[in-house]
């Protein structure tokens, strides 16, 4: 039997399985559909899949689409599925961020199938209703939706740049649909800017005695504050940078994907690699990868980050480390 898998470009060592008798005398199985899809393995070749590494990617020519007028209404996908070998759109495995640009006056309406969306205002103002629930938003804020029923985003009077982020390649790799609404443990929620701001500054405060600490602000709702996440397996955060701070190297087990949001004269190391910022460029961190992040400006910086580190908390799989 040839190793087989549902996911394109994942290979296998030794490929061959073995179908042997267990114990002594005749087969008592009944030759039936449901045995035919038996197979078994071993400690030889159980564990030889060799998965595509989640690529270092800085996406930058989406990002300038977004911002080109010509573009109009358009959600743009950051997709590196072909790289990962899946057979679905997906920035990383659990996750699929998108810029989404809204023309002045227009409407974008999708349908994702995640069990959340995330929203963040890049540039614009204007709405988002999902059912009976309308969000008001400005540039800055944060919002969220369950996933599974269509949300409608409508721009102001100018462009709108939207940041969305779900977790539909977490349910595609199963082939799982999203709850109802109505039964979501993702809530609908909105986080103004300015509290945003009023948070991080609270936050800062505490870190008097360490000027070079990065902080971070992590959002979540009434419905999750017990797990500290915008959803059961995704966790949300805008982090900040004091001017000529630098987070100390550490890596953990869980993907981040990072919009830069402000950040001149910053840039981040990735298993040694250098990646300069630049002004709202998604950047993709492996996991497991050492990484630290560098304020060499006269300004604070900021990024919001989504991570996959709801379900790695769940797991007891984290392994934060300094490095």
């Amino acid at each position: 039997m040839s190793g087989e898998s549902g996911e394109k470009g994942i290979s296998t060592v030794g490929q061959t399985a073995q179908i042997r008798d267990i114990g002594s005398g005749p087969l008592k199985a009944t030759d039936t559909r449901y045995t035919r899809r038996a197979r078994y393995f071993d400690s030889e070749n159980a564990f030889n899949i060799n998965y595509p590494p989640v690529p270092s990617h800085s996406f930058v020519s989406e990002r300038d689409q977004a911002f080109e007028p010509e573009t109009g209404t358009a959600l743009i996908p950051l997709d590196q599925s072909g790289a990962m070998g899946l057979s679905f759109p997906a920035t990383t495995p659990m996750v699929l961020a998108s810029y989404a640009r809204v023309a002045a006056g227009g409407t974008l309406e999708h349908t994702a199938c995640a069990s959340t969306v995330c929203g963040y205002v890049i540039e614009g103002g204007g709405r988002s209703t999902q059912g009976g629930n309308v969000i008001e938003w400005h540039e800055g804020d944060v919002f969220c939706f369950p996933g599974g029923a269509p949300i409608t985003h409508v721009s102001g009077n100018t462009d709108t740049v939207l940041w969305l982020v779900t977790n539909e390649p977490q349910l595609a790799f199963e082939r799982f649909s999203p709850p109802e609404p109505n039964a979501a443990l993702v809530e609908c929620a909105h986080f103004p800017a300015h509290e945003i701001q009023r948070e991080l500054e609270v936050a800062d405060a505490k870190l008097n005695a360490r000027p070079s600490a990065g902080l971070a602000v992590v959002l979540s709702t009434q419905g999750l504050e017990a797990i500290r996440n915008i959803s059961p397996t995704l966790t949300l955060a805008m982090n900040q940078l004091r001017p000529g701070g630098a987070q100390p190297p550490h890596r953990h087990n869980s993907v981040a994907v990072s919009l830069v949001v402000k950040g001149p004269n910053c840039y981040s190391m990735i298993d040694g690699a250098r990646k300069n910022w630049e002004p709202w460029v998604t950047v993709v961190t492996p996991p497991e990868c050492v990484h630290s992040h560098h304020n060499d400006g006269s300004d604070q910086a900021n990024w919001l980050i989504v991570q996959d580190g709801g379900i790695h908390y769940h797991c007891r799989t984290m392994g934060f480390s300094y490095s």
